[in-house]
Order: structure tokens, then C-alpha cells, then sequence
């Protein structure tokens, strides 16, 4: 055998030998790496699944953050459009302001006039008082001598009424005294005195009682009245109820604070009363 044939086959046992020894261990290597390989699949995997779950949150958070970004557009938007209103409504204020302000000036001017006019008026005012003042003294001045004249003329028409009552009584004793004179006393018996109306102040006095005259067969009616009250023989006076007339009574005899009236006319369909009025003259 050559001796290259020799080395080729010591060659070739060596090259099997490491062959072997190297396929030994490349056997042993490639379970290990693929169990790392395996390993680092799992841990790929997990790490991609970790990953996905990073990129939803992170799409979540940009899908969020979109939706804040476009309600804060909006909310912006929004504030814009409050903030145009308020500006066009501040303009309107300042606008309205400037008006009331020249109102205000305008009024503040027509105050200061109606001030004027005020202590103008108000010292005319105070010269009208004093005019009034003096006016109301001689009112009441005058007044008061008003009232002194009324009663002294009620005095003289009491006077004058008492002096006609006399100067009729004096009348009736002369035509007595005449008709005696002439023969005719019994005729003069019989005569009667003429009814009268009182012309001094009215009079007034209430019916307390009725009656009827037994022997005449004429009503009668009592006054709460008599001569102190000025009522005297023959006076005429009507009895009225509110102010619808009853009847004409004439006085047939008096004492001091009543006195006793025939009745001499009445109204139709009508009778006299307790607490009926009778008067001296109607008003």
C-alpha cells in the first residue's frame, strides 16, 4: 500500500473521528438550542403579546387623547363663541353706559332747572302762606264779628217777636176794650185771638203726648215746650215728621216748660206722633 494511501486513511480516520466527536457534540448543542430557541419563541411571543397589549393601550390612549384633543376644539370653539357674545354685549353695555350717562346728565341738567323753579316756587309759596295767614286772621276777625252780629240780630228778632206777641195781645185787649165799649162784652167773650208765626229764630220742639178735647171734640197735642222756650199763646207751629209736613197746631195755653196746641189742619192719610216735630216755621 502506498504510503499516501496510508495517510489518507490515517486522514480520514482522524477527519471520522473528530467527524464523530463533532456530530457528538453538534447533537448535544442543537438540543440546547432548541430548547433555547424554544425559549426565545416563548419569550418572543410573550414580549410581541406584551407589545400588542402596549400598542391597543397606546391606540386606546391616542383614540382618548383624539377625543380630549376634539372636545377641547370644540370647547375652544365654544369659548370663541362666548367670547364674540360677550364682546358684541360689552359693546352694547359700553354703548348703553355712554346713553345712561347722558341721561344721567341730561336729568342731572333738569334737576338743577327743577331747583330752581322749586325755590322759586317755594318763595312764592311762602308769599301765598303769609297772604293766607293774614287772609285766615281776617277771616277769623271777620268771623267773629260775624257771629256777634247773628246773635245780636237773633236777640233783636227775639226782641222783636216777644214786642210783636205784646203789641198783638195789646191789640187784642183794645179790640176787647172796644167791643166793651160798644155793649158788646159777651160778644167779645167769644171772640178769638188770630193764630200768628213766630218770626224770630225757629223754635223747635217734640210732641210728647196726644189727646182729644172732651168738650170741642178737637185733638189736642202736648209740647215739650213753654214760654221760656219763647212759645206763647196763639202761636202758630207745624209738626213734621222727617221732612214731610203732618200738621198746623196753634197754642192754647203754656206754662213755663210746656205748653198744649189744637190741631188745625192735617195732612190726609196722616196722625200725629210722639216724637214728631213741631216747628215754628218750616225751613
Amino acid at each position: 500500500m502506498h504510503i499516501l494511501t496510508k495517510v489518507f486513511a490515517v486522514f480520514a480516520a482522524v477527519l471520522s473521528l473528530v467527524l464523530a466527536t463533532l456530530t457528538m457534540s453538534m447533537a448535544f448543542n442543537i438540543s440546547e438550542v432548541s430548547g433555547a430557541l424554544r425559549s426565545a419563541e416563548a419569550d418572543a411571543a410573550a414580549e410581541k403579546a406584551q407589545k400588542d397589549a402596549e400598542v391597543n393601550r397606546a391606540a386606546e390612549e391616542r383614540s382618548r387623547l383624539e377625543r380630549q384633543l376634539a372636545d377641547s376644539s370644540n370647547e375652544i370653539a365654544r369659548i370663541r363663541g362666548v367670547n364674540t357674545d360677550l364682546n358684541s354685549e360689552n359693546a352694547q353695555l359700553r354703548t348703553d353706559v355712554s346713553r345712561e350717562r347722558e341721561a344721567a346728565q341730561a336729568i342731572q341738567t333738569q334737576i338743577g332747572d327743577f331747583d330752581k323753579t322749586v325755590a322759586a316756587q317755594t318763595r312764592l309759596i311762602e308769599s301765598y302762606r303769609t297772604q293766607i295767614d293774614q287772609m285766615r286772621s281776617e277771616s277769623g276777625r271777620l268771623r267773629s264779628e260775624s257771629l256777634a252780629l247773628e246773635d245780636r240780630l237773633n236777640d233783636r228778632e227775639s226782641e222783636q217777636g216777644v214786642l210783636n206777641q205784646q203789641i198783638r195781645a195789646l191789640q187784642e185787649q183794645l179790640a176787647a176794650a172796644e167791643i166793651a165799649n160798644q155793649g158788646g162784652g159777651a160778644a167779645a167773650s167769644t171772640v178769638a185771638a188770630k193764630p200768628f208765626e213766630f218770626n224770630g229764630p225757629i223754635i223747635t220742639s217734640r210732641v210728647s203726648a196726644t189727646a182729644m178735647d172732651s168738650v170741642t171734640g178737637d185733638q189736642l197735642v202736648e209740647l215739650a215746650a213753654g214760654s221760656t222756650d219763647r212759645v206763647s199763646k196763639n202761636m202758630r207751629l207745624y209738626v213734621a215728621r222727617g221732612n214731610q209736613w203732618i200738621a198746623d197746631v196753634v197754642v192754647i195755653r203754656t206754662d213755663l216748660n210746656e205748653s198744649v196746641a189744637r190741631v188745625e189742619r192735617m195732612a190726609k192719610g196722616q196722625s200725629i206722633q210722639s216724637g214728631d216735630v213741631a216747628l215754628s216755621r218750616l225751613r
